[in-house]
Parts: structure tokens; C-alpha cells; sequence
């Protein structure tokens, strides 16, 4: 049997990159809507470019990482069990 793409399991394995995806997401919104030093134009540019490139990359890397999870052998779990094998 094939394994659905990012079922519970590979999102378990991979929230440990969402959840800081996540908090960046949020704070770049946060900083978009309410800048509370003011919008310098050199200083917002260098801030959301920093914060946009670190959530792209870890975008992709958290994207690849659930490929190279789910192509992984040993995270495949059959859903036959050992009794119906030895039949």
C-alpha cells in the first residue's frame, strides 16, 4: 500500500521546522501592519528581506525534508500486519 503524501506522522516529524516558520510568518505580518519605530526605508527594506529569505529557505528545506521522509524506507509502515504477512 502506498503512504498518503504528509499524513500525521511526517507533520509531527516536520513541526519542528512549521512551528518556527510559523513565528516568522507572524512577525513579518506584525511588522507590515504595526512598525512601532517608524518605516525607515533602508532598515524595513534589510529587516523583511532577512526575515522573507529565512522563511523561504526554510520553506523549501522543510518541504524537501518531508519528500526525503516519505521516500524513506525505514518510515514506511506497511498496514498489513506480521499475522496476515504469514498467510
Amino acid at each position: 500500500m502506498s503512504r498518503r503524501a504528509f499524513d500525521a506522522e511526517i507533520t509531527l516529524d516536520l513541526a519542528v521546522n512549521l512551528i518556527p516558520l510559523a513565528i516568522m510568518v507572524f512577525f513579518v505580518a506584525l511588522f507590515a501592519v504595526f512598525n512601532p519605530w517608524g518605516i525607515e526605508p533602508l532598515q524595513s527594506t534589510i529587516q523583511f528581506a532577512i526575515l522573507l529569505s529565512m522563511i523561504a529557505t526554510l520553506g523549501f528545506v522543510t518541504y524537501y525534508a518531508a519528500r526525503v521522509i516519505e521516500r524513506d524506507d525505514r518510515t514506511y509502515h506497511d498496514t498489513t500486519t506480521i499475522d496476515q504477512k504469514k498467510d
